[in-house]
């Protein structure tokens, strides 16, 4: 069954409610350009009676992934899952016969996956059905960027240039005390300002990046408090971003922007955010953060988007 036929069978989404899997699934259905479904519970239901199975099932997290796989073999569609943990790397998991498997290359390739392909000639199929991405997917693409740009940027008008949005997710008090009066200098000394969005796990130490930020003109915006979020908008009208302590997705939707990325070590990254760090670096998607804020050629990251284009491609789609 080809994508010409969605239409009439639309994109069914099975995403795992439980981190880190939440929500990705969905933001690759929503970059197709064609209707869908989400699936709650994870259940795997067969359509209204006389109505048409799904043409595409979209799955992430291990769970799904199983209920996916049912779905295909019950209506003959097609399967994309997205791994996002070890699991999807090991036999027998990691084999299973999804149409295509996207899985994050900062964590490596599938334990014995050059071993095996060399001297089992199906391993060949199965590695030409991976599609390894550099982030995760999410629904911050750089087209919404550009949207919160243009509604933000009369909002944000009074913060003079250069604009620095700091996404800030938590770490050690001195870190945070020296990252923001780092930021101080950097930015007191072009007349800039810096737009600070504290994470929920930034909270417990967000008093010791504010107090380093005391020289410079800023503005902040702590998750949870009353009103519309601005860090879409932060990120949209930025000159520069800056990530520190933040995990993976957060990383990710970062390098969505247009600005370049810069990161700061302040203890409070996770191991996976390490390792995806250090595979934007490799990228040339992110730099360390030194007193030099200038851009280099970078093309923002935009993962769902490409995953998306490569269903249409593999499967009868056309992009639009």
């Amino acid at each position: 069954m080809t994508l010409a036929l969605l239409p009439q069978a639309p994109v069914w989404v099975l995403d795992d409610p439980r981190a880190p899997a939440k929500g990705l699934a969905s933001a690759i259905a929503g970059r197709l350009g064609l209707p869908f479904r989400r699936l709650h519970g994870l259940q795997a239901e067969s359509p209204a009676p006389g109505g048409p199975g799904p043409g595409l099932v979209l799955s992430c997290g291990a769970a799904a992934g199983m209920r996916a796989l049912l779905l295909r073999a019950r209506h003959g569609c097609r399967g994309v899952h997205c791994a996002t943990g070890s699991l999807a790397y090991e036999q027998p998991y990691g084999w299973l016969p999804f149409d295509l498997t996207v899985w994050p290359s900062f964590r490596g390739e599938p334990a014995g996956w050059a071993e095996r392909s060399t001297t089992r000639p199906w391993h060949k199929v199965r590695r030409e059905r991976m599609l390894p991405v550099l982030g995760v997917p999410t629904v911050v693409s750089p087209a919404l960027l550009a949207r919160a740009r243009d509604l933000w940027d009369e909002r944000l008008s009074h913060l003079p240039h250069p604009r620095v949005a700091l996404l800030f997710g938590g770490g050690e008090r001195k870190a945070a005390l020296a990252l923001g009066r780092q930021l101080t200098a950097i930015v007191g000394r072009r007349r800039g300002s810096v737009m600070v969005s504290v994470l929920p796990d930034g909270a417990r130490v967000g008093e010791s990046l504010l107090a380093g930020l005391a020289g410079c003109l800023h503005l902040v915006y702590r998750a949870g408090e009353p009103g519309e979020d601005p860090t879409l908008g932060f990120l949209g009208v930025a000159d520069a971003v800056v990530v520190a302590g933040v995990g993976v997705q957060t990383l990710s939707e970062a390098c969505a922007a247009s600005a370049p990325i810069f990161a700061a070590a302040t203890g409070g990254e996770d191991r996976q955010a390490r390792m995806l760090l250090d595979r934007l670096r490799q990228a040339r998607q992110v730099r360390p953060l030194t007193g030099d804020l200038s851009a280099w050629p970078r093309e923002p990251l935009d993962e769902a988007g490409r995953i998306a284009r490569e269903i249409r491609l593999r499967f009868g789609g056309v992009e639009r």
